[in-house]
């Protein structure tokens, strides 16, 4: 439901959606909640912050052909925070004044659960989210990282950290691995939805189940925790969503992703990286290519959709011809088509992992923003599907925040 309305020389319009309310002043200033009345999104001047319930406040900028990115903590942070909150105090008075004029028809009804709904954003300042944030930590350990389309999913965590945490680009779980007892992740579920309250409508993408490889765990851990979901969260209906490491991955055969997918389980997200053995022994990728072809294909073949991660720039300039070859190779061997998902994701030199001084140690030069983008093109030109074509889409994930 869209409401336009008019306060003096400003144009007001109001979208009341099933998981959000958003206000546009003048539409050049748009900010946006939950139904919790928990900040999402601001857009003002050409500039966008996006705000995780971590707390994490991501600022966006375009220059030109390029996004400028930075994540904002302590006061800045708090800024956004606060300008939002006054946004909806200030529409939310000017709502009940006698300057307000609704432009059309408006039903009473919806005007007052936009009021409702006003005055709760209006209470989320930068005190009400400090102590919001406080509450997040208690049901959740580190959120590391979400594929694209699964931002706006319900993150349930299965396990703590990264089972091989290995790989000498990524430092997003930090140390050490656990996996939660059914107890453990039964209440934690049930913690989780208490926590969320109404914003839970807003995550409602899918069901993503963390950490950084749950679908590692043996199935007779893994098991009671899908019947959690499927009691609690409706995981039939809403999809359960995963990443899998492509070589622990294989140890599932494909009557048990048959009986996950049966349970729920919608699309796997696998980090290939590469098709080219020798720069997945430098990465210290715990397997072959091959192993990673072979843990899609099985999953594939259970009916289950996939999300395949291929990085762009990694290994630089020595690697970059067996990289592209080997990686047209493998891609078209796993047989992805339609409802499948193929990621590209530009190498993020990470100065807290070992890749970077690798690198240099080994006297790899990086590529150039020009030279990521045009192997990146080389690689979707030896593309071939048979089976319909997948969603080639980019993966940045200096985006993500949650």
């Amino acid at each position: 439901m869209v409401l336009h309305a008019r306060h003096g020389t400003s144009a007001y319009i109001i979208s009341l959606k099933p998981h959000s309310i958003a206000v546009s002043v003048d539409e050049t200033h748009v900010v946006s909640w939950d139904r919790g009345g928990r900040l999402y999104s601001v857009f003002r001047d050409g500039v966008t912050w996006r705000r995780g319930l971590s707390g994490h406040v991501l600022e966006t900028r375009r220059a030109g052909n390029t996004r400028d990115r930075r994540l904002l903590a302590g006061g800045n942070a708090d800024a956004v925070v606060d300008a939002a909150a006054a946004v909806a105090r200030v529409t939310h008075e000017r709502m009940t004044g006698p300057s307000w004029q609704w432009v059309g028809p408006v039903d009473a009804v919806v005007a007052q659960e936009a009021r409702t709904l006003l005055a709760l954003a209006s209470r989320f300042d930068a005190t009400a989210a400090h102590g919001d944030v406080r509450r997040f930590h208690v049901v959740y350990s580190p959120v590391g990282m979400l594929p694209p389309d699964q931002y706006l999913s319900l993150v349930v965590q299965a396990t703590e950290g990264c089972s091989f945490n290995g790989c000498t680009f990524c430092d997003l779980y930090g140390e050490g691995y656990r996996v939660k007892t059914p107890e453990e992740f039964s209440q934690h579920v049930l913690g989780v939805l208490s926590y969320l309250g109404a914003s839970v409508s807003l995550r409602s993408r899918g069901i993503f189940l963390g950490s950084a490889n749950a679908l590692a765990v043996p199935m007779v851990r893994l098991l009671p925790m899908f019947e959690t979901l499927l009691d609690e969260v409706d995981a039939a209906r809403r999809g359960v969503y995963a990443f899998v490491d492509g070589f622990t991955g294989a140890r599932k055969t494909l009557a048990e992703y048959r009986l996950l997918h049966h349970l729920g389980l919608r699309r796997v997200y696998v980090g290939v990286e590469s098709g080219h053995d020798p720069l997945l022994s430098f990465v210290r990728k715990p397997g072959t290519a091959a192993d990673a072809a072979d843990t899609v294909r099985t999953i594939k073949a259970a009916g289950v959709n996939v999300g395949v991660i291929v990085m762009i720039g990694l290994g630089g300039e020595r690697f970059a011809e067996g990289h592209e070859r080997d990686t047209v190779s493998t891609i078209n061997a796993i047989g992805l088509g339609a409802g499948d998902l193929l990621y590209f994701s530009d190498l993020v030199d990470v100065p807290a992992t070992s890749y970077p001084a690798m690198a240099i140690s080994a006297g790899i030069r990086r590529l150039t923003a020009v030279e990521r983008r045009a192997q990146e093109a080389r690689i979707r030109a030896g593309l071939r599907f048979e089976e319909g074509r997948p969603q080639l889409a980019a993966y940045d994930i200096r985006e993500f925040t949650y």
